[in-house]
């Protein structure tokens, strides 16, 4: 009955996966539109926020769940947990402040990392779909 249990959660890992890297990377996009159009309130900060921790939640469950022996996958959702927390610290600096060009640029680069981490889970993801 647990190796069944336990299959359970393996066998949808790889489409909640993904599902928390495009929603992250929709949430990414949405961040910048709402800096860049000058709505960006704290009011939207949850709305960043509870993106990643759903995906922080799902993501501590998958390294429990997967003893000494996590899907190459996994390290590659946490890098993108990790690199999201930071563009939404950089887009919550953009709103508290004026928008200078280090802080423009910062979230920028913020955003390409985003871009960057939700690759490698993708590709991780399809060399995992093909083993």
């Amino acid at each position: 009955m647990v190796a069944t249990l336990a299959g359970c959660f393996w066998r949808t890992y790889a489409s909640r996966a993904a599902m928390h890297t495009e929603l992250l990377l929709a949430m990414t996009r949405k961040g910048i539109d709402l800096v860049r159009a000058r709505r960006f309130a704290p009011e939207n900060l949850p709305e960043l926020y509870y993106p990643l921790d759903r995906a922080r939640a799902f993501a501590a469950t998958a390294r429990r769940r997967s003893g000494e022996d996590p899907p190459p996958s996994l390290p590659a959702l946490e890098t993108l947990l990790a690199r999201y927390e930071a563009f939404c610290d950089a887009v919550d600096e953009m709103r508290r402040g004026p928008r200078t060009p280090p802080l423009r640029r910062a979230m920028r680069d913020a955003a390409r990392e985003v871009d960057a981490a939700a690759a490698a889970v993708r590709r991780a993801l399809a060399v995992e779909a093909r083993a």
